[in-house]
């Protein structure tokens, strides 16, 4: 961490979301280790095995994360936990998460060409910072700044920069529906289609009298498909529909599915 701050030039709203995502991954990346390592002692005979490491024990055998884990990602709230994979999907989540943060730290913590929005451990932090970067460019407070998206007509991989305002970001499913490249709309999706992925995702903050309200739908984003507490932020889309017909279909963008 020392390194990564002594490279930063400027501190940006998103290099205080990049260290704060960093500390984040440190801790359960050392938790982890802790753990296991103090596992194997215990199975080797060289400690007594506790009660949390009997729970361990019982978390790897039926392929489930332990509760602390989540906890340490955030991923635990007042309703229980918030995430429905197996240890070894949230486990190769886990080292996509470290991959990116590694890229980007070693950059100087210079925003990539776009950001895989559902590896971030805190995804609203960024979507702040976003918003907080155009309310310093304009002398806006920041309460007066809301959420505007556009769904673009490329994928990551053609992504050459991010833009001069905004951002870039990806890795958003849809769920209820589905978007409509050649119309640029959502429409019904497809037979045995559960979760189709979005197209990159362009977020820049507006203030409230720049908000687009006729053709719109304000679709809720979730981190995961446990609704509510998951909630984010709302991200309006374009539809040729009323907006009644998705809310009855119950149609959102998640950022992780179950598996």
């Amino acid at each position: 961490m020392l390194d990564i701050r002594a490279k930063v030039n400027s501190i940006t709203p998103y290099v205080i979301c990049g260290l704060q995502e960093l500390e984040r991954a440190n801790s359960i990346l050392s938790e982890m280790r802790r753990a296991l390592a103090e596992l194997e002692l215990g199975l080797a005979g060289s400690l007594n095995i506790s009660d949390l490491m009997d729970a361990l024990i019982s978390d790897l055998f039926l392929n489930k994360v332990p509760n602390l884990w989540l906890k340490i990602c955030g991923q635990v709230g007042p309703t229980g936990a918030y995430n429905r994979k197996s240890l070894s999907a949230w486990f190769q989540d886990l080292l996509l998460r470290q991959k990116q943060l590694k890229e980007w730290s070693n950059e100087a913590l210079v925003l990539p060409k776009s950001i895989w929005i559902s590896g971030l451990f805190n995804p609203m932090g960024y979507v702040t910072a976003c918003m907080q970067v155009t309310a310093r460019a304009k002398g806006l407070p920041l309460d007066s700044m809301t959420v505007h998206t556009e769904v673009t007509t490329y994928e990551y991989t053609q992504v050459s920069s991010q833009p001069e305002e905004g951002t870039y970001v990806h890795g958003l499913y849809m769920e209820g529906a589905r978007w409509d490249k050649a119309n640029n709309c959502i429409t019904d999706s497809l037979p045995k289609e559960l979760h189709p992925s979005m197209p990159v995702i362009f977020i820049k903050g507006v203030t409230e009298d720049e908000v687009v309200t006729q053709g719109v739908y304000q679709c809720p984003v979730y981190t995961t498909t446990i609704r509510g507490p998951t909630f984010t932020f709302k991200a309006p889309l374009r539809t040729d529909r009323p907006a009644s017909v998705w809310i009855l279909a119950a149609v959102a963008l998640m950022m992780q599915p179950d598996q």
